[in-house]
């Protein structure tokens, strides 16, 4: 046979060993979705492995997305190993997946919020050697602490921003839930600033039920509500589709929301979670490690803020609110509770 004859053969015989070699690299590099590994988690054997578990779903503007930006805050910061699991809504999931992440080797949970106390009380005493962190809630064994932090001071100067742009003195609240209403300090700032304002309270029982948290909504504008404090994560984004509709003034809740209505989102309470994640690891990973019990975060801290007025406050209103604020921090200014 001839070398001209021979070509086509050699040509084929080389196009299959590239092949064969594309198609090895492609296996290996997608290994971990052949074998099962969780698109959420890093992983080392030499690192920590740290857990963070929510009864939330991971989507835009609910609590559980507030989960997933504290893990990549984290892993931004320290060299550690981290898994995130959502959707934990009944206490035999989060038992469940807990004891399977123990097996796993994570030496730290961060449950993300006080629904993970009961669970938590009862594996700290179970496994002595896990580290157990809710933010708020409860916990009493030596392996177990709280994270938690009070925004509600800055609803005082929300009550304050919202009096000012009230015409009918009529200002409305969308809770969450009923713990919620029994702690607000919203009706407190309004008794102080605007006592002539009427306050109209109304409860979703839920963080993201959008449909009803505006059916609630039109009742309150029945009640010629032209401001209304709408504290519902996920929710709001229904709450503020409907004001646009509606012309009425909304306080954010969470994120700052006024990219979705600059003109009628007055202000938002802000969470930035985040950084309480980044509280838990700078003591877990310094020479004391994490106290047990519980530990108070501030607004020193960064958990919390309100955002920046919107533009339909005065230069003049916007330096009366944040100088009431400074007095309140400086002890200079009380307000009565209920």
């Amino acid at each position: 046979m001839s070398k001209i004859d021979s070509q086509p053969k050699n040509i084929l015989i080389f196009s299959l060993c590239v092949a064969a070699v594309l198609i090895f690299v492609m296996l290996y590099q997608s290994s971990g979705i052949l074998f099962g590994k969780n698109s959420d988690e890093t992983e080392d054997s030499s690192m920590q492995k740290v857990a963070i578990l929510t009864s939330d779903e991971i989507r835009d503007q609910s609590w559980g997305s507030l989960a997933y930006r504290g893990q990549l805050k984290i892993e931004e910061e320290f060299d550690i190993s981290t898994v995130l699991v959502s959707d934990l809504n009944t206490q035999e999931r989060m038992l469940e997946a807990t004891e399977e992440l123990i097996k796993e080797g994570a030496s730290l949970f961060i449950g993300h919020g006080r629904e993970f106390s009961e669970t938590f009380t009862y594996l700290a005493e179970k496994y002595p050697d896990v580290f157990f962190v809710t933010l708020h809630g409860m916990g009493k064994h030596k392996n177990q602490a709280v994270y938690t932090y009070d925004q509600r001071n800055l609803e005082y100067f929300l009550a304050l921003a919202a009096s000012m742009k009230s015409e009918t003195k009529q200002i409305g609240v969308l809770e969450s839930t009923k713990e919620d209403k029994r702690h607000s300090k919203f009706q407190q700032g309004l008794a102080h600033y605007a006592p002539e304002v009427e306050v109209h309270t109304q409860v979703v029982n839920s963080r993201d039920d959008g449909k009803k948290a505006v059916e609630l909504m039109e009742q309150l504008l029945q009640k010629d509500v032209d401001v209304i404090y709408s504290k519902g994560n996920a929710f709001n984004q229904d709450v503020i589709e409907y004001a646009k509709k509606k012309g009425v003034y909304i306080i954010g809740y969470l994120d700052d929301q006024s990219y979705m209505a600059k003109d009628l989102v007055l202000t938002s309470l802000l969470n930035n979670v985040s950084e309480a994640y980044i509280a838990i690891m700078n003591d877990y990973f310094s020479e004391t490690g994490i106290t047990a019990g519980v530990n108070e975060l501030t607004e020193e801290d960064g958990v919390y803020q309100l955002a920046p007025l919107g533009p339909m406050f005065t230069h003049e209103e916007v330096d009366y609110i944040m100088r009431e604020i400074e007095k309140f921090n400086a002890g200079q200014l009380l307000f009565e509770e209920d």
